[in-house]
């Protein structure tokens, strides 16, 4: 090598055999397109039926999914050996977490069952035994999917399900029909809509085999698969049925339909490694072996990156490991940190190169250029880089113990940053290796997702953000990190998931953009809710979940008024749940006149978002045609899917129009199989309406106490109507020694929750004592609320307490109307309509007082 005595000739000299160099191979960088957004999967394997037969692979298989999927960025909810209620509470979880995904994904392995061409995912407590069961134990597939479809950019849906049928029942009830079980083998055929990829782990009608292994054969080359770099998916699907034909001895052929209108690649490839361009090293001449502080190359995600050494210096020995390096030489990128020169015999000025390049496992090759000039004054220069190099490693080592830290972090609030110290500048140019993560929730540095053993440049710490999952709340996740190419002791971040007080507070169930089970209207308490949401939309204005939560603790607080104007709010910021909400609150005239058409126009505006509690009132609307043109049909299908979701006012309606013989042929069975489902999940409704089939004896023996009992659990809840059913019960001896105080204590209590039949039969009960004057009062008190508090379909009985009324004295009735007066204002009574009669003015003014009451709308 020639000798340079001028830095500028030098320098020249060096930017030329750097391009020289640099032109030497080709790298290649894999396409990917929208691969950073947010993806989103839900996993679910069934092996250990109760009453099925087992399945050998499932709960292996998608663990191992479950893992193959993290490491592709998915964030994932799983489900393993899940029951019905399990299954429901999974597929909610995951729900809530898809609204703006880049890509949602589905793994089922598991028991299938096809009918009506609809499939079924079947959790491990079904039976299957009779034609209710479907509707009752299993969860359609088509539920989720359509969800999936209005919230993702990207569906991938992949179903190791399709085993030989082993279900004893053959016909199954949907919704109108009673359907036979489609083909005995396999699923039905699922066509993809634009943007879905619809895969089977064998044809439609076909029967998928378990293999011998711990894993099912799709599975297992599923995940090897998935796992390889750089692979675009319809690739991936390809190598897996060439893999499974091959295992099965052609016995089974995986199946998929596409309609992606991308690319998708599971481990899409990072930018190129990185590696600095020209770097320059001195070392001191005469030196027998002398260390080359080489800065090593990485790349985002921490692959194992190999070094071919494409030139190495004219002069001198360049030697690594103790044994000389040749041309062509193959390496681990660490070791370029272990290579040594020997300069013995070489003058000083000369200056030698080594060019490189750096290769990752995605094809793509990065070129790097070290220039060695032996220098008579480079053992100085080393030392000085060495003792810069100890400072650096200092000053490293605190900034690590610094990170070192429990941090809360708020779930469904988006990305939370971290705010992590910032690297000090004489380690700003070091690396750091992520050695924990969190197997749940999203961690990112900027837009950029962040997987296990990626690498983050100094510049990323700071900027880093935590996504927590939804149902995460108090499980603590690590974070730890480590020097990339140094030996310092890691440092753990521990991330704790946490619900914001007005979810705590006021989040509603079902509420599939909330982010916790939620809490029905009776058991919100105003007084920590309105305060814990109104903070809750200072803090997060964007987020509309709060301002839907702080309408309900506002409707808890029975200020109706600014509930109806705040859940509209929601509404229009694109809060789903807030549009059942105001659909309701028409129906029931909460605030707002009554109107079940616009109630009726609004909820099918929910329904077609998939929220469940708009299905069960659309349906409901259609069923019976209240405020909508009648369509049982499709009424029906609205509530069993509202139901499918776990809704229990949709279990409760569908129980009582099967038992009762709605628009349908009655069928008890079938309807206390809905009123089962309800109490199953503790819905107080379906508690009172099963207490009724139980006092009875309709399609079941009579059973007095299990009747008490459920309406006492039911009351307890708030149930508005079961206080008049015990108090029934007591009034007539029936189950109880009969016990005139108790009745009326409990038909007080339903009077006063608004249940119209309460207060008539408390003023019935009042009536019959003639003899004493305060007892006819108190008739013309409750006859009168009962015909204020008469709801459209009652059973419209406010002609009789109209008529109880009319018969009461009105020395009586004029008693009732001064004591409700007082309990108004002057300015309140002049707000009254002007009455025709006495009973008239008697009517509004219960109306009036229990109104100011603030009655509990969302009890209804």
């Amino acid at each position: 090598m020639p000798k340079f005595h001028h830095v500028k000739r030098l320098c020249a000299y060096l930017l030329i055999a750097a391009a020289m160099l640099l032109s030497i191979g080709t790298a290649h960088a894999a396409i990917t397109e929208g691969e950073s957004g947010r993806r989103v999967a839900l996993v679910i394997g069934n092996s250990v039926y109760k009453t099925l037969p087992s399945l050998p692979n499932p709960a292996n298989d998608v663990e191992e999914v479950a893992n193959t999927l993290r490491s592709a960025g998915f964030d994932v909810t799983i489900g393993v050996n899940v029951d019905r209620i399990g299954l429901e509470d999974t597929v909610r979880r995951f729900l809530r977490s898809t609204s703006n995904a880049e890509a949602g994904l589905i793994y089922y392995s598991g028991h299938g069952i096809q009918v009506g061409g609809q499939n079924f995912l079947v959790p491990v407590d079904a039976t299957l035994e009779t034609p209710y069961d479907v509707e009752t134990q299993t969860m359609p597939l088509d539920l989720i999917l359509n969800h999936l479809k209005q919230n993702s950019r990207v569906q991938l849906i992949f179903l190791d399900a399709c085993r030989n049928n082993p279900f004893n029942a053959q016909k199954f009830w949907m919704a109108e029909k009673l359907e036979p079980v489609g083909a005995t083998r396999g699923l039905a055929r699922i066509d993809s809509d634009l943007g879905s990829l619809i895969a089977f782990s064998t044809e439609p009608g076909q029967v998928a085999l378990d293999g011998t292994g711990a894993l099912s054969p799709y599975s297992e080359s599923f995940i090897k698969r998935a796992s390889e770099p750089n692979k675009e998916i319809r690739q991936v699907l390809t190598d897996v049925r060439r893999d499974v034909i091959a295992m099965t001895g052609g016995k089974q052929v995986p199946w998929e339909n596409s309609s992606l209108m991308d690319s998708f690649y599971f481990i899409p490839a990072p930018p190129p490694p990185s590696v600095e361009a020209m770097q320059q090293v001195s070392v001191p001449e005469g030196a027998a072996a002398t260390k080359l502080p080489i800065a090593p190359p990485h790349d985002e995600t921490g692959s194992a990156l190999l070094v071919t050494l494409n030139q190495l210096p004219q002069t001198g020995k360049l030697s690594f490991d103790g044994k000389p390096v040749e041309p062509g030489a193959k390496m681990p990128a660490a070791a370029l940190t272990a290579l040594t020169y020997d300069s013995s015999g070489v003058n000083a000025g000369t200056v030698g190169l080594i060019g490189y390049t750096v290769s990752d496992p995605y094809g793509q090759a990065t070129q790097g250029v070290v220039a060695i000039t032996v220098s008579a004054d480079a053992g100085a220069k080393l030392a000085q880089l060495e003792q810069q190099k100890q400072v650096r490693l200092a000053d490293a080592d605190a900034y690590l113990k610094t990170l070192t830290r429990d941090m809360d972090t708020p779930i469904g609030v988006g990305p939370v940053k971290t705010s992590l110290p910032v690297v000090p500048a004489s380690a700003a140019e070091m690396t750091f290796k992520v050695a924990a993560l969190p197997d749940k929730g999203t961690l990112r540095a900027g837009d950029r997702v962040i997987g296990l053993g990626h690498v983050l440049e100094a510049a990323d710490i700071p900027g880093l953000s935590y996504e927590p999952q939804i149902g995460t709340e108090n499980q603590p996740f690590a974070l730890t990190l480590q020097a990339a190419n140094d030996d310092l002791p890691a440092a753990t971040v521990t991330f704790k998931p946490v619900l914001d007080d007005c979810d705590t507070a006021a989040a509603a169930p079902l509420d599939l953009q909330g982010v916790t089970a939620g809490k029905l209207p009776n058991e919100i308490d105003p007084d920590v809710a309105v305060p814990a949401c109104t903070e809750a939309v200072k803090a997060y204005p964007e987020v509309a979940r709060f301002v839907y939560q702080l309408g309900r603790a506002q409707l808890a607080n029975r200020d109706t008024k600014t509930a109806f104007a705040t859940i509209k709010k929601a509404m229009d910021a694109g809060h789903v749940r807030a549009i059942s909400e105001i659909a309701r609150l028409y129906l029931v005239g909460g605030s707002v006149p009554t109107n079940a058409a616009k109630s009726s126009e609004i909820a099918a505006v929910g329904a077609k978002k998939g929220d469940p509690y708009a299905l069960y009132a659309y349906g409901k609307s259609l069923y019976y045609g209240r405020g909508a043109k009648a369509d049982a049909q499709e009424g029906l299908k609205l509530m069993l899917q509202a139901a499918d979701l776990g809704h229990t006012y949709a279990m409760n309606e569908l129980g009582y129009i099967f038992v009762n013989g709605i628009n349908v042929p009655p069928d008890v069975d079938r309807g206390i199989r809905f009123y089962e489902s309800g109490l199953k999940r503790d819905d107080i409704y379906s508690m009172n309406s099963l207490g009724m089939i139980y006092r009875a004896g309709k399609g079941v023996p009579q059973d007095l106490g299990k009747a008490l009992e459920l309406f006492r659990k039911a009351a307890e809840g708030g149930q508005p109507y079961a206080p008049r059913n015990i108090g029934l019960m007591y009034k007539d001896g029936l189950g109880v020694p009969q016990d005139q105080a108790e009745a009326v204590k409990w038909l007080e209590m339903g009077a006063e929750r608004g249940d119209y039949w309460s207060a008539f039969e408390r003023g019935r009960m009042a009536k019959e004592d003639i003899s004493d004057e305060q007892s006819q009062v108190a008739a013309a008190h409750y006859f009168a609320l009962a015909s204020a508090l008469n709801m459209p379909g009652t059973g419209d009985p406010k002609k009789q307490s109209d008529k109880e009324l009319a018969s009461l004295a009105d020395s009586a009735k004029k008693k009732a109307a001064e004591a409700f007066s007082d309990d108004l204002t002057q300015q309140e009574l002049k707000t009254l309509p002007k009455a025709k009669s006495l009973n008239q003015r008697l009517v509004l003014l219960a109306k009036a007082t229990w109104v100011k009451r603030n009655p509990r709308y969302d009890l209804f």
